[in-house]
């Protein structure tokens, strides 16, 4: 089998990331919030009379808490780049300019030392004029522009956060999740809150309503302001909506949002708008976001006013449901869970699913859990489509995105102790843009690669992206996949199908290999044998599959063909936190090979560690240099299935172009 080194990125963690990416982060949120950690008139104790921690303590509690959260994300170096990426400062025309007059002086002054090693004297012939040279010059002070290029470009990072339900979180919970929050500010991530209150009754008056609203926006803004100077505020009157019941959300006072984003202060919004005739109303909590990601997206900026002096342009890229419900369930996985969520290739299904589910409900009340998963899903959908593919949306429980922060601060008595019970997902979320454990790896393997309280955090949130379309061909069967020939040959064709792009096809497999296909060989080779092909996406990466022959067995039954993984290659640029290679992987085994395929690669592959946590097994073949992988079960059972998979594994040829590396 051949597949790609380089189509899943480096694994290394954060934590053992090259030094200079942990102090980058650690200078940053230093520099940022966390330097001045008590003031010069600040009491010397730590504990007041009262025996609660002073804020001296509880901010270098809260300082560690942080470093923790970011050295303990399984984030890639790749990762920590991107993020670090977006704080470097933009050159401007003249920094650019004077670049090249110093490199250019420099390979003067290299040229001349080597003609003077050499003894070789030109004389003046090239030298500048002695004139020129003492002429005045005029040098523009390019300061006050650069300034202004630096302000054009500034960029702010937002994350739009739905807090469903907060009457039902108690002190500590609420204590949890304001750590979070806060943490990510000082991350420089912005934050816009929308709270959606389940309780509130529709026979309320809408003063009533507001009062309830009110009273929740002081509860978490009385917990943000205990660990982030910057505080909330709650913003009413922003929103305006006509009396008309399809009308549509609009901000009608952007400033009233982005100035307190400015500040690093979090804007608490309730779901109520003014109409035109000055009276308040209730309105959909989607729609509410849906107009907030509309107004914070960074393409708003090209409907902005020329007469406006706003340089601060937003750039919107998560959007976070915190509801007691949870993750998005799925009760025909293994893992009861959505760990992430492909809209372009699961909208529909998980829809259809959730429906399903919510027909099966027997409680009272309704819209029940089901139907609320269905709301989440769709108003990330909606939001996301307004979005750059880059975006993502997370699904987390208010309690699990507070249990880390609230663990360790309720253990801590002093700023040596406590204990961490498991990682930050929304931290982690944003460094890395990926969900907790990947998709494509089975329930079974979470405990190998996750404490137990971690597998269930991980279980009960979900990463949602737009992502990508996937395309099938040959369609597979809804619950067999593709099925044996029964000729024993297959007619998909890569070259000459329709369907196929092929050029497309090739280059994606010479770009992620790094190197050449001999074409001719290799068609030759998966002739009448290619069971089909998996692409993600636009070309961004893909699998082939083939039924391969076993060589013949010393056992009287004759051997059946074997499912095997040919090629699987993402595109260099789709590497890393696009999750191609997840979604590949997935369709391979539950939509095309549900019942088991193998493949192969080399002993001293980096990437054989994915590999291995996602396989049901593995064998190093003797004297070959090439490691067997599997799914589905049985295998080690069944005599002539493992001779079967072993002889393919051991035999496919390469089909590299001359002067490659083998596979």
């Amino acid at each position: 089998m051949t597949i790609s080194t380089l189509a899943f990125g480096k694994a290394s963690a954060f934590g053992k990331a090259e030094p200079s990416l942990v102090q980058q982060i650690k200078s940053l949120t230093a520099t940022r919030h966390l330097s001045n950690v008590v003031n010069a008139g600040q009491t010397n104790h730590h504990v007041e009379n009262n025996g609660r921690p002073t804020k001296a303590l509880d901010e270098q509690l809260t300082q560690r808490e942080l470093f923790m959260d970011v050295l303990s994300a399984n984030a890639t170096r790749r990762d920590a780049k991107q993020y670090l990426a977006r704080f470097k400062p933009a050159k401007s025309k003249s920094q650019v300019v004077s670049k090249g007059l110093a490199d250019r002086n420099a390979r003067h002054r290299q040229d001349q030392e080597r003609l003077d090693r050499l003894g070789v004297n030109l004389g003046g012939l090239y030298a500048p004029s002695r004139a020129i040279a003492a002429a005045a010059q005029f040098v523009r002070d390019d300061r006050a522009q650069q300034t202004e290029v630096a302000m054009q470009q500034s960029i702010m990072h937002v994350a739009l956060v739905c807090l469903r339900a907060p009457e039902v979180l108690d002190a500590a919970t609420l204590d949890g999740l304001a750590t979070t929050l806060s943490q990510l500010v000082k991350l420089d991530m912005r934050i816009a809150i929308v709270l959606d209150i389940a309780g509130t009754s529709t026979e309320l008056s809408l003063r009533e309503q507001r009062s309830q609203y009110a009273v929740q926006a002081e509860r978490l803004l009385q917990a943000i302001r205990h660990h982030s100077p910057e505080a909330s505020h709650f913003v009413t009157g922003a929103l305006t909506v006509s009396d008309h019941t399809d009308s549509k959300i609009e901000v009608l006072v952007p400033d009233l949002i982005m100035e307190p984003l400015k500040r690093s202060t979090i804007p608490i919004i309730p779901p109520l708008a003014y109409t035109a005739t000055g009276q308040l109303k209730k309105v959909d909590v989607g729609s509410v976001m849906v107009a907030l990601t509309r107004m914070l997206s960074i393409s708003s900026k090209d409907q902005q006013p020329k007469s406006s002096k706003s340089t601060t342009l937003t750039e919107l890229g998560r959007i976070i449901v915190l509801d007691p419900a949870g993750g998005v369930p799925s009760k025909r996985r293994s893992d009861d869970a959505h760990v992430f969520i492909n809209l372009e290739q699961e909208y529909e299904p998980i829809q259809k699913e959730l429906s399903l589910y919510a027909s099966w409900d027997d409680t009272v009340s309704r819209p029940n859990m089901f139907d609320q998963h269905q709301a989440n899903l769709r108003m990330l959908k909606d939001c996301l489509a307004i979005l750059p593919a880059a975006s993502s949306g997370l699904v987390i429980s208010p309690q699990d995105a507070a249990s880390s922060s609230q663990t360790t601060r309720t253990q801590a008595t002093t700023i040596d102790t406590g204990t961490r019970r498991q990682k930050n997902t929304l931290i982690h979320n944003l460094l890395t843009n990926k969900p907790m454990v990947s998709s494509s790896l089975p329930t079974a393997r979470l405990s190998s690669v996750t404490d137990s309280s971690q597998t269930i955090a991980a279980a009960t949130a979900t990463l949602v992206k737009r992502g990508m379309p996937v395309t099938i061909i040959p369609a597979p069967h809804p619950q067999h996949g593709w099925q044996v020939p029964l000729n024993g040959t297959t007619g998909l064709d890569l070259q000459n199908d329709p369907r196929i792009s092929f050029p497309r096809l090739l280059h994606l497999i010479e770009d992620s290999f790094r190197r050449k296909l001999d074409v001719e060989h290799y068609m030759s080779r998966i002739r009448d044998r290619t069971a089909g092909i998996i692409i993600a996406g636009d070309y961004e990466g893909a699998a082939i599959l083939t039924w391969e022959t076993p060589p013949p067995n010393t056992s009287s039954q004759p051997s059946p063909p074997v499912p095997y993984l040919d090629k699987f290659a993402v595109l260099q640029s789709s590497q890393g936190s696009s999750g191609v290679a997840d979604i590949l992987f997935q369709s391979m085994v539950r939509s095309c090979f549900p019942r088991g395929v193998c493949w192969r690669s080399r002993q001293d592959n980096p990437v054989n560690k994915w590999y291995f946590e996602r396989a049901a097994g593995s064998w190093k073949v003797p004297g070959s240099g090439w490691t067997m992988f599997w799914t589905g079960e049985g295998v080690v059972e069944d005599e002539v299935k493992w001779a079967g998979y072993e002889g393919v594994c051991r035999g496919v040829g390469p089909s590299w172009a001359e002067g490659a590396r083998l596979d």
